[in-house]
């Protein structure tokens, strides 16, 4: 790294370059305080939470059912947690349990989010910046709501976020304790989806250059690679209770299934239905390409370009050890993800959201264009259109709230119903909340749901228990019909009770069945 990058002034006591990151953080923590309730339970949380009792009940009573489970592969680094705070505080109704994992993952996310302040402002030197980018992280309409209900992707991509993090302060510092630390970080992201391997290689490629490129004190980096490598390894295997039996068997096996997952459902994309394992590869891109906001994806792009072109005129600068090489770094955590995955067929289903740990990377990346702007003549333009990007996300996201998973930029139509019979919308189901609570305001007494899927059962659980003995689910003679028209996007044949739209596109509609 740069020297000069992130020196505070000798004789300081206490520096201000992070004091607007605390600002941001703390603003975003009381607005996560006062909307967490409002969010549903999505499709997969209690398959996640079931997963993180199994690894609890593994842990502290020897109990080996996790092993017959069907995703004991996955890692179980933030769900064993999750699980440790729900019997900390003795929770026992479903309400408060998925309340305080909503809150637990939101809160993650943030600190995530700051770690991105700090990471920009070492990268930069840029109060500016650095809060920009943890606005471009936060506020993320997508991110943020999934930083609710996501307990998979989410942490991930906290925890990768906040790897990069260690991993540059250790490289820019040269320390020892910096390099374990570092392997800790990049161990828990593991521990949480094997896809964190990737940061190992990522970082050892880093520590070859220097042996390289460096005259003396050689040994020194060896030292501190093993150092490193020694930190992740312990700190993985404490982390997941799978590999506790056979590490390093375990570990492949579960790298391995990363391959090999067969999802047989059907997805919405571009007006036509896939099977989740013959997705188009176009799938990916295409996704990523019409979610991102577009300033933003613009300066990303640029900035892959831009950063190419500088490597291939100066290549020596991105070997040593120097700031320019981490935007190399970013570029390999953005694209060498999205081509394995097309190229190995992996399922990447509902939208992007398997590969959302790229973002971060590709922050930096759309940061470095902006700060090469801002500092030339097209200052007077590119503070304009960033500072009118984040008010128009911001009246997204305040508007649809608490429905900013369904955002999509202006590169696709928002005309009526055009993003519903053309995309898959509200997958996760979160909505089913609101429809259910509609129904509890306006009508009194018991009433009758035609038998739905999982979302329907799932945020049943979010109403206060009075409101829950109030529904009956029958196959039969029911008063209404919820749908979140997920692989049926047309209109059913029945009178509209309640309706949710998003961009112009209904993304659930109660019907009225009596």
């Amino acid at each position: 790294m740069n020297e000069n990058i992130g020196k505070r002034s000798p004789g300081s006591a206490i520096n201000t370059w992070y004091f607007p990151g605390v600002i941001l953080f703390l603003a975003a923590v009381l607005i996560g305080m006062l909307t967490y309730q409002d969010y549903g339970i999505a499709w997969d949380e209690p398959e996640q939470r079931d997963l993180g009792v199994m690894s609890y009940d593994y842990v502290t009573k020897g109990d080996t059912a996790i092993n017959a489970n069907i995703d004991k592969r996955l890692g179980t680094g933030f769900e064993l947690p999750l699980v440790f705070v729900e019997r900390s505080l003795h929770l026992s109704d479903m309400r408060d349990v998925y309340l305080s994992r909503h809150f637990a993952t939101h809160l993650f996310f943030l600190i995530a989010a700051f770690c991105m302040y700090v990471l920009a402002y070492r990268m930069f030197g840029s109060k500016q910046l650095a809060s920009l980018a943890f606005i471009m992280l936060a506020f993320h309409p997508r991110l943020y709501a999934h930083s609710f209900f996501n307990s998979k992707d989410i942490p991930f991509l906290s925890a990768f976020l906040i790897a990069l993090l260690f991993c540059q302060v250790a490289f820019q510092k040269n320390k020892l304790l910096w390099y374990v630390l570092a392997g800790f970080a990049c161990a828990y992201a593991t521990s949480i989806r094997s896809m964190g391997i990737l940061l190992v290689p990522s970082a050892g490629m880093f520590f070859l250059f220097d042996l390289i490129t460096i005259k003396e004190k050689k040994g020194t980096v060896v030292v501190n690679f093993f150092s490193f490598t020694a930190s992740f390894c312990v700190m993985l295997y404490i982390c997941w209770p799978y590999l506790w039996i056979s590490p390093f068997h375990n570990f492949a096996d579960a790298f391995a299934s990363l391959a090999g997952i067969f999802w047989p459902g059907k997805v919405l994309f571009q007006g036509a239905f896939y099977s989740g394992d013959k997705l188009p590869a176009s799938y990916m891109p295409v996704w990523f390409g019409i979610t991102v906001p577009e300033i933003w994806l613009a300066a990303g792009l640029a900035g892959i370009v831009w950063v190419l072109a500088d490597f291939a005129k100066h290549p020596a600068r991105y070997l040593r050890n120097t700031s320019d090489r981490n935007f190399g770094l970013y570029i390999a955590c953005f694209s060498l993800p999205v081509i394995a995955m097309i190229a190995l067929h992996g399922v990447n289903i509902d939208d992007w959201r398997h590969l959302y740990f790229i973002y971060p990377p590709f922050v930096m990346l759309a940061l470095f264009t902006i700060n090469k702007l801002a500092k030339g003549k097209l200052k007077w333009i590119i503070i304009p259109l960033c500072s009118l990007q984040v008010v128009l996300i911001g009246v997204f996201m305040v508007r649809d709230h608490p429905h900013q998973q369904v955002y999509f930029n202006n590169l696709v139509s928002h005309k009526p119903e055009f993003l519903r019979k053309n995309y898959d919308l509200e997958y996760w189901g979160c909505s089913y909340k609101q429809a259910l609570e509609h129904l509890m305001q306006q009508y009194p007494g018991t009433i009758s749901i035609a038998r739905d899927y999982v979302p329907l059962t799932n945020n049943i659980m979010m109403l206060q228990d009075r409101d829950r003995k109030r529904i009956t689910i029958t196959d039969h003679g029911a008063d209404f019909m919820l749908t979140d028209f997920r692989l049926h996007p047309e209109d059913y044949p029945y009178p509209q009770e309640y309706s949710i739209k998003v961009l112009n596109s209904t993304i659930m509609c109660v019907y009225k069945m009596k």
